[in-house]
């Protein structure tokens, strides 16, 4: 019988980790929360970005941090619209809490970053993958995602 105990104890042990048990984790699914809960993410990462990163003092007009759905397009976790100073964060196409705080500090990134006047000139020289910024973006999100969730955590 010790045996079962134990196999049951491991089994919840590996579902808890995988799922967030009964709080939230970097591996909990976003299709397990609620979107009261995914605002929160996205504000307290937003304000770590802010707190972090600093604003862009370029942009005449405050950024504005959307969450929804993707309607239409190819395929992605977020975006950043340089135009109406925008990050859009689609929570239907990030798996997990870890991929939607990487996607904020990753959309954050190109926030920062001189998208009107560069992304497009580079797009065409280097392609999506080897883009410079997406580079920076992709470094700057799997550097500060684990700093960032351990200090909105215990906020949520």
């Amino acid at each position: 019988m010790g045996n079962i105990d134990y196999l049951c104890g491991m089994l919840k042990y590996i579902l808890d980790m995988m799922i967030g048990g009964d709080s939230l984790g970097l591996s909990t699914k976003l299709d397990q929360m609620d979107r009261k809960t995914m605002r929160e993410v996205v504000k307290l990462t937003t304000k770590y970005c802010v707190d972090t990163f600093g604003i862009n003092n370029r942009k005449k007009t405050e950024f504005v941090v959307s969450i929804c759905k993707q309607r239409s397009g190819e395929t992605a976790y977020g975006q950043y619209c340089p135009y109406d100073n925008k990050i859009t964060i689609y929570y239907d196409n990030c798996p997990t809490i870890k991929h939607m705080v990487q996607t904020v500090i990753h959309e954050y990134a190109h926030y920062m970053q001189p998208i009107k006047s560069s992304y497009n000139k580079l797009l065409k020289e280097y392609g999506y993958d080897d883009h410079p910024m997406e580079i920076e973006a992709r470094e700057i999100e799997k550097e500060y995602y684990k700093d960032c969730w351990n200090k909105i955590k215990n906020k949520i």
